[in-house]
């Protein structure tokens, strides 16, 4: 029984992680929702090897997964973008309704930072298309929610680092945190082939992961932490000349 619960208990970790990084990306303590977001990456890509490896795949856990990764990879970016509408100055809007003359209905929101929710629903939609896949491919269809996650993440690292604070005012801007919305949603959602970090087989698959380790340390070397982001979108990159070369 206990060998049975191994995948699921990765499941948990991941969800009970995400639960984590929306409370953590709520409160503004971005560090700390980045660190949780990678810990539940860190779990779904764990639960999906040992139920591989021990021979436990099912159904159950499929949808479990997917489920998970709809907190880890949908919610806590959205929520987090959210909170950067707020910062870059977006208005909260109070509004009160009367149904009756003993109840009214009162709530403040910020209308525009509702957008940053797009990349949920985007998220929502990308695992449940991914759900309907039945024959394993060598690639992904479109940017992975993890990925497209961790992109978003890691924007707050990129605001705040003293060599890219001249950028901070444009990156920062609402029509900026709009157009990543928009191109988040569109990245999961389209059917580019993204390659996969596996080893499908022949030297030549490892040529363009090899590519993106290479300038992942580069950036990493330069900017730290703060180049999470640039690091998915060098790999966004890299799928898409791969797919143009049919290497």
């Amino acid at each position: 029984m206990l060998r049975k619960a191994i995948p699921h208990l990765f499941t948990s970790f991941n969800l009970l992680c995400g639960c984590l990084a929306t409370f953590f990306a709520f409160s503004h303590q971005f560090n700390a929702a980045l660190l949780f977001l990678a810990l539940g990456v860190f779990f779904d890509f764990f639960d999906g090897f040992f139920a591989r490896l021990l021979g436990l795949e099912s159904a159950l856990g499929v949808q479990l997964d997917s489920l998970a990764d709809l907190i880890t990879s949908g919610l806590a970016p959205g929520v987090l973008m959210y909170q950067l509408f707020v910062l870059a100055g977006v208005k909260n809007i109070d509004y009160a309704f009367s149904f009756f003359p003993d109840f009214t209905f009162v709530f403040s929101i910020a209308p525009l930072a509702v957008l940053g929710y797009s990349i949920t629903l985007g998220a929502a939609f990308r695992l449940a298309k991914f759900n309907l896949i039945t024959d394993p491919l060598p690639y992904f269809k479109g940017l992975p929610a993890p990925a497209n996650a961790l992109m978003i993440m890691g924007l707050p690292l990129i605001f705040r680092h003293p060599q890219l604070a001249d950028y901070a005012a444009f990156l920062m801007h609402p029509i900026s945190l709009s157009a990543y919305c928009l191109i988040s949603v569109f990245l999961m959602n389209i059917h580019w082939k993204m390659f996969s970090l596996k080893f499908t087989g022949g030297m030549m698959s490892l040529f363009f992961p090899v590519l993106l380790l290479m300038a992942a340390t580069g950036l990493f070397l330069l900017y730290g932490l703060a180049s999470l982001t640039g690091i998915i979108i060098i790999y966004i990159l890299l799928s898409a000349i791969k797919s143009l070369v049919k290497i």
